[in-house]
């Protein structure tokens, strides 16, 4: 029989004592750590339950259909975890949410890096408790209802914050502007169309190196631009619109050698553009419109990154530069209301897909440049009021794309190429108050979206074709001070039976009727549906 070995035990001195206790510490720490993290994780599902709980009383939304407490919280819809677990974003925009955010329970998520919101319908009002969210980097509330409300006084501990977005969403009374001061990591700031008290252009923020996207659209900004806006060197979007800035743009402006996107539309702006501004070769997007600058165009000749140039609206004057008509990205040129004088560049638009000219209401001079539906996506030829001659050219008979075509009140003569009369998809033809001649072509049968026609005072001939009433959208017609047959075109007009009633507009004091008769011409139509 073998005998039993007895059993040990180790004294405390013992080697072999030690590290069998030193095992069942290092398990008990484990368990106590997981057992912690258990714990947080359960306090988030927490959380995200009583979020749910409180905007879905009050919303008609299906955001929160997979938030149900026997499944996994990182699965949620517009949950986001860390490789722990734990909770780091919540993204619910567009969810058609309403009522008041929870932040007082939000924000004791640990985690939390990044909360978006975006256009829902959330109200008043906004918790202090947002001065907890200490981990934020992205908050996002933008376009929704806080109609009244203040944005919450104190934000300066929201340190780490670097994209902080709050437009559009009806903030009113005074932005904690302070609050910025520790936010030197901001990358985006965005707080336009709200309805600040008026304030001048905040120093704090001009202390912002780090932003990239600047918008103070408006929100209430009065007085100049200081000279400090040239220390944000890192800015690719800058938006000023719709506010009450005055003085000159200044000429630190042409600092930002990164901006892409410049609108200062909207505002009160005097004196010139600055010489800067020609620095800014980056620069796709320049709005400048409905201000009071002056002077000429000259520092925009070295900005071929154009894709839009918005100047309307000003007292500009000058030449249009000859490199315009080179730049192979410009797609919208609206300078329309200015005092520009000479010839629009030929080449004007041939390079890129070009959508919008409004050259309306200048001096311009010499003729329209051919090529500005080259591409094929011309929607809007804006020509009216100058002083442009030629012909129309033949080109823009094959545009089909566009939709409108005013040239009227210039000096244009010849005949209107036979395509113009009959494009898909034009809305309104107005060709009034120049020299054209010849007859309006049977193709006006295909314009079936053409609504409006207006070709009055001009040496237009013959007759009005039959095809007219096939352009089954059209409800006005102005051919008055022509040389056209009235008596076939009225009988054609009655004849064709179009769904509506015609009036005959007054000229003058005379009968508009019986004068036609005497003078054999077409005075106005107006078809009225």
């Amino acid at each position: 029989m073998k005998s039993r070995r007895p059993t040990k035990f180790y004294t405390p001195f013992h080697p072999l004592y030690d590290m069998s206790w030193l095992s069942l510490y290092s398990f008990y720490l484990i368990f106590c750590f997981f057992s912690l993290l258990s714990g947080i994780q359960t306090d988030d599902l927490q959380i995200l339950m009583q979020l749910k709980s409180s905007l879905l009383e009050t919303s008609n939304t299906s955001a929160f259909i997979s938030w149900e407490t026997n499944k996994s919280m990182c699965n949620f819809t517009g949950i986001t975890c860390n490789s722990d677990g734990f909770v780091t974003e919540i993204k619910l925009s567009y969810q058609n949410l309403t009522g008041v955010l929870p932040l007082d329970s939000i924000c004791h998520l640990q985690s939390l890096e990044k909360l978006s919101f975006q256009s829902n319908y959330l109200h008043c009002p906004i918790m202090d408790h947002l001065n907890n969210c200490v981990n934020l980097q992205f908050l996002d509330l933008s376009n929704n209802n806080f109609t009244g409300c203040l944005v919450p006084a104190n934000m300066s501990s929201l340190s780490k914050l670097q994209y902080l977005y709050l437009n559009k969403s009806g903030f009113s009374g005074t932005f904690p502007w302070k609050s910025l001061q520790n936010m030197t990591g901001l990358v985006h700031l965005s707080l336009g169309d709200n309805l600040f008290n008026p304030f001048s252009f905040p120093k704090e923020v001009l202390k912002l190196t780090n932003l990239t996207w600047l918008n103070l659209s408006n929100c209430g900004i009065q007085g100049t631009i200081p000279a400090e806006i040239g220390n944000l060197k890192e800015l690719i979007n800058l938006e000023l619109y719709l506010n009450n800035l005055t003085g000159e743009i200044p000429i630190e402006i042409g600092n930002l050698l990164n901006l892409s996107w410049l609108d200062l539309s909207d505002n009160s702006f005097t004196g010139k553009l600055p010489a800067g501004l020609r620095n800014l070769t980056k620069l796709e997007k320049f709005d400048a419109s409905r201000n009071y600058l002056e002077g000429d165009l000259f520092e925009l000749r070295f900005l071929n990154n154009l894709v839009s140039l918005q100047l309307s609206d000003n007292k500009l004057s000058g030449h249009v530069p000859a490199e315009l008509g080179k730049f192979k990205k410009l797609e919208i040129l609206s300078v329309s209301r200015n005092s520009f004088t000479g010839p629009l560049p030929q080449k004007l638009g041939s390079w890129a897909e070009f959508y919008i000219i409004d050259v309306s209401k200048n001096f311009f001079t010499g003729p329209i440049p051919p090529d500005m539906c080259k591409q094929g996506t011309m929607r809007y030829l804006l020509m009216l009021q100058n002083n442009l001659t030629g012909e129309i050219p033949a080109s823009y008979a094959n545009c089909s794309t566009l939709r409108f075509f005013k040239v009227n009140n210039n000096s244009l003569s010849g005949i209107v190429p036979a395509g113009i009369w009959g494009l898909p998809n034009v809305y309104i033809i107005d060709i009034a108050l120049n020299y054209i001649e010849g007859p309006i072509a049977s193709d006006i049968k295909n314009a079936k979206s053409l609504a409006q026609l207006f070709a009055s005072n001009n040496r237009l001939s013959g007759e009005l074709p039959a095809e007219i009433s096939e352009a089954t959208s059209l409800d006005s017609i102005q051919l008055n001070d022509n040389e056209l047959s009235v008596m076939t075109s009225k009988a054609l007009l009655l004849k064709h039976s179009m769904p509506s009633k015609m009036k005959k507009k007054k000229k003058k004091k005379k009968d508009t009727s019986r004068d036609a008769k005497q003078n054999n011409k077409v005075i106005s139509v107006k078809i009225d549906k």
